[in-house]
């Protein structure tokens, strides 16, 4: 299946069970010729962050951001369904994602 990156950035993940993980923030690919395939998801604000390169920025106000804004997981490729691309969806569980 096709899906273009920019109908992926930014999108809502639910787990197979419908709880909100985050949003699609970074994609981790391999390139193979002129293929260029993802091999895994990072998802959740402190992907934003980390994709922004923007951490020099919030350490000195870490304290005061809420735990929320450290949430980030990594969703490898065959565990998030992109049938419906503006509606991606894991199949496993968020407490089984892992957390990096």
């Amino acid at each position: 299946m096709i899906v273009w990156a920019n109908d992926l950035l930014g999108a809502r993940v639910r787990d197979c069970e419908g709880v909100v993980i985050g949003r699609i923030e970074e994609m981790k690919c391999t390139v193979a010729g002129n293929r260029c395939e993802v091999d895994s998801y990072l998802i959740g604000a402190s992907a934003l962050v980390e994709r922004l390169g923007a951490w020099a920025l919030i350490r000195p106000i870490r304290r005061v951001l809420p735990a929320w804004m450290y949430r980030r997981y990594q969703v490898l490729a065959p565990q998030l369904d992109l049938r419906n691309p503006r509606r991606p969806r894991t199949t496993i569980a968020l407490r089984e994602l892992r957390r990096r």
